[in-house]
């Protein structure tokens, strides 16, 4: 028998999704359309809780098969993946177990301008327990560069906490000397990896990152309501978060309210009781990404990309952050001049069964392993048409 071609992979993935009968969707750096696995999955938690009322052990069950699949997309083990409700939960709950921390490191955390507000704002609570927090300046492009964390980690940090891809601009940041100069100033690393999880291959073994976060709702194809965080076991010792819940016990079944005691791995940061339905939907979006494969979903990318680069400056358009697309995640951010004819701009593309996502001032551009090139020429192209005509 032979095996099954690569293009034949991405033509299976795109199958998954009806909206793409109908519509270019190019909106995944904010939420991936509906596939119909997801929705099977979905509408599976919904039999077992119309017919049986609960059913927790298999709902539990589908908790951790999330935590698995997530595990599974960036080579680590399941016993070292936290599940919460957003990432700016993690952060948060991550941040009180450094302040809480015996210091053996200086309060000092190094953020930046590139950083999703959400994840931005749990170090910066941090001040309130006399943490230093420096947010290095993005340039002109919004860009934080490598250079720039290079120079801020000379002197010594507790965490230096880095966007992967950049969610206003697809800026893709490498990670290979940074953690390894961090490590050498006995600095963790942080990285967030929701605009880049699903379409750029992970290894954390590879990278050694000392945490790593992201959620489910863009190019993992799940939802809003879930997301994970990976904790190395070479950090975690030492780690007590004090936002916490019954599911970061040893034994949340246990129902003790006297005793404060952790689990052994990751899931100490687990809080309340999981989304459950959430779950369904991120655990099945997961398994469709690894069942494609994230390096066939990067190779389409890059060359989705390369293909706007192009037509972009043919079209006279003005790509805001990294103009090279291997700097980049799977976002092309176009600067159209103003947030009020950006938001014009989705609207007016939506109604030509185009789907974009706007940010501030740029038209955020995002294909995913089942875009087609033609979907991608005929959205610059009604973009640059769009704003010739305002």
């Amino acid at each position: 028998m032979h095996s099954e071609q690569p293009m034949d992979l991405l033509d299976t993935f795109r199958d998954q999704f009806s909206l793409l009968h109908t519509h270019a969707y190019l909106a995944n750096c904010s939420q991936a359309p509906l596939a119909l696995s997801v929705r099977s999955a979905i509408e599976t938690f919904l039999a077992t809780w119309a017919g049986d009322g609960m059913d927790w052990e298999s709902w539990m069950a589908e908790v951790e098969r999330a935590r698995a699949a997530f595990a599974a997309l960036i080579g680590a083990s399941p016993e070292h993946i936290a599940v919460g409700s957003s990432v700016s939960q993690l952060a948060s709950s991550l941040a009180s177990a450094l302040v809480s921390a015996p210091q053996t490191a200086p309060r000092r955390i190094i953020s930046s301008e590139a950083e999703f507000p959400g994840v931005a704002h749990a170090w910066l609570a941090t001040r309130a327990s006399g943490w230093q927090v420096d947010q290095l300046a993005a340039d002109e492009r919004g860009v934080v560069s490598s250079e720039q964390f290079r120079a801020a980690l000379r002197e010594p940090a507790a965490l230096v906490s880095l966007p992967h891809v950049c969610y206003a601009n697809g800026a893709l940041l490498s990670l290979d000397d940074l953690v390894e100069i961090a490590h050498e100033q006995g600095t963790s690393v942080f990285v967030d990896v929701y605009q880049s999880i699903g379409t750029v291959p992970i290894d954390v073994q590879v990278s050694q990152v000392d945490f790593l976060a992201a959620g489910a709702l863009k190019y993992l194809c799940g939802t809003a309501g879930i997301a994970f965080l990976y904790v190395s076991p070479r950090v975690l010792e030492g780690l007590r978060p004090t936002v916490t819940g019954w599911f970061g016990r040893q034994n949340p079944f246990a129902f003790d309210v006297h005793q404060l005691d952790y689990a052994s791995g990751a899931a100490r940061f687990d809080l309340g009781t999981p989304a459950v339905i959430n779950a369904y939907a991120a655990r099945a979006g997961m398994e469709l990404v690894l069942a494609t494969g994230v390096e066939r979903i990067r190779s389409r990318i890059l060359r989705l990309s390369a293909l706007a680069d192009e037509q972009a400056r043919q079209l006279g358009l003005t790509i805001a952050g990294p103009v090279d697309a291997q700097d980049r995640g799977a976002t092309t951010a176009l600067d159209v001049g103003s947030e009020e004819r950006a938001h014009w701009l989705e609207a007016a593309l939506r109604q030509r069964s185009i789907i974009v996502s706007a940010r501030g001032r740029m038209v955020r551009v995002a294909p995913h392993g089942f875009t087609q090139e033609e979907e991608m020429r005929s959205a610059l192209l009604a973009i640059a048409r769009l704003l010739k005509e305002a």
